[in-house]
């Protein structure tokens, strides 16, 4: 989910979010298990490549080797909530600043159109006419005037027509805030689709939801036998998330079984390695990162491949399914230990900026035979490293069309507590393809199974039959 420097910055709109282990602003958000904010490191040393052209503003980063990780896009909830990756403000420094790659040639996400009218110049009075009207004839209950107030704000934001700009009332964002770290739920993830439903993307293996037979595509209408209808992504995932060993019971559409159904779901706190990896038996070295959130993953990662490859393997799978992303210097890191010199991403808005974010070469995995398995969990850093190795040719891209959450958001807290997310950049591939809303298609398209890993595991079946065939193992 990428946010620009701000403070008091949470998830966005539909996000996507982990219903169970923690809540945080991503990349994102995803996710969202995924959908997440992509955001700034609030300190440490960053060695990735910055490039600037036409920028409107700094780029603003610190210097030395590897970044500590900055929270990038839009989310792990554990309701884990994919939460957003939201950005956190960061001390200005001087960054070396060179032309773009001569082979990118930007073009704005869209055309610029001044603004015609600033909002003081906005006449409200036919707004107080119509309403006045109401109250004086409406025959039913008539909302608070902060509900109406709040109501107002949403149907304006609603004509923007952009699902990860929105408003989040004072309550819900002020639990949001006081829910800032490891946390309870069932182990899911979540979006809103577009019809503004509460939609499972994925359940976790293994964990509560998986376990109780909760399946992707199964839309919540109910928590603990009260409506969800109508209630924000937010709203949700806080009344689904709560302490381990207690328990929840949503009640579920499925496509194609007529009446609904309930499961009763005992909440959990779980821990995910960062990263997983093994020596398959056919010499491949598989590793796989589960989230960019932890300001050490490329360092994890690196350590893995190093043991990996000192076994010889002919060939690496890297693993990024439901893995809902995370900071921004960790997606830029990661896809650097791939990639050799070049651009790895791009960031754009209607204003004018144009950043160009690189790698260099001479990394650990950047010449063995690569497959990297994504999913539609995978979202945000994720599907920017994913991007990056397609767009380069360094590996093929094999599994599920991934969430598609590329956009940019900063997180304004309002004089009464509400919160204000507002989209103010895109992010593209290294050939200008845009992520947000249309993810990454792989290049080999293999349906997610019910389990990951092992033999009934087709992805990384058919990823493994791609080393040992394909690329003349």
């Amino acid at each position: 989910m990428i946010n620009p420097p701000t403070s008091n910055e949470t998830p966005s709109k539909r996000l996507p979010y982990i219903l169970g282990a923690m809540i945080v602003l991503l990349l994102c958000g995803a996710t969202a298990v995924f959908g997440y904010y992509l955001g700034r490191s609030s300190g440490g040393e960053k060695t990735a490549v910055v490039v600037t052209q036409e920028t409107t503003r700094e780029i603003v980063v610190t210097a030395t080797p590897k970044p500590t990780a900055q929270p990038a896009e839009e989310a792990v909830a554990n309701v884990t909530d994919p939460e957003p990756e939201e950005l956190t403000a960061v001390p200005t420094i001087a960054v070396e600043v060179v032309p773009a790659p001569a082979q990118t040639e930007p073009t704005p996400a869209a055309e610029f159109v001044p603004r015609q009218e600033e909002v003081g110049d906005i006449d409200f009075a036919l707004f107080y006419e119509a309403w006045r009207v109401l109250i004086e004839e409406y025959d039913g209950q008539i909302p608070s005037n902060e509900e109406l107030l709040f109501s107002a704000i949403n149907g304006s934001i609603d004509t923007l027509g952009d699902e990860h700009t929105r408003f989040v009332n004072p309550e819900t964002a002020q639990r949001i805030r006081e829910n800032q770290g490891p946390v309870e739920g069932i182990g899911a993830i979540v979006t809103e689709n577009e019809d503004g439903q509460i939609e499972i993307v994925r359940p976790i293996d293994g964990q509560p939801a998986d376990l109780v037979g909760v399946k992707a595509g199964d839309v919540i209408i109910a928590v603990n036998g009260e409506s969800v209808e109508g209630q924000s992504l937010d709203e949700v995932v806080l009344v689904v998330r709560g302490p381990s060993g207690t328990q929840v019971t949503i009640t579920v559409r499925r496509p194609g079984v007529d009446e609904p159904i309930d499961f009763t779901i005992t909440r959990a706190r779980f821990e995910v390695p960062v990263v997983e990896s093994e020596m398959l038996p056919e010499q491949i070295a598989y590793v796989r990162l589960t989230t960019f959130l932890d300001q050490n993953a490329s360092i994890q990662l690196k350590d893995a491949l190093e043991t990996l490859l000192a076994q010889n393997p002919v060939g690496i799978i890297f693993d990024l399914r439901d893995n809902g992303g995370g900071y921004l210097t960790e997606a830029i890191n990661v896809g650097d230990l791939f990639l050799p010199e070049g651009t790895i991403l791009m960031e754009r808005n209607i204003r004018g900026l144009d950043e160009t974010f690189g790698g260099d070469s001479g990394d650990i995995g950047e010449t063995l035979p690569l497959v990297v398995l994504v999913n539609a969990g995978s979202a945000s850093a994720s599907e920017i490293v994913a991007g990056a190795i397609q767009d380069s040719g360094r590996g093929i891209i094999l599994g599920e069309t991934t969430f598609g959450k590329g956009s940019v958001q900063q997180v304004h807290t309002l004089s009464n507590g509400a919160e204000l997310r507002v989209t103010i950049a895109r992010w593209f591939t290294p050939n200008n393809h845009s992520i947000d809303g249309a993810g990454i298609t792989p290049d080999i398209v293999v349906e997610t199974p019910a389990d990951l890993g092992g033999d009934a595991d087709t992805q990384l079946q058919r990823a493994i039959e791609y080393i040992l065939t394909d690329t003349g193992q």
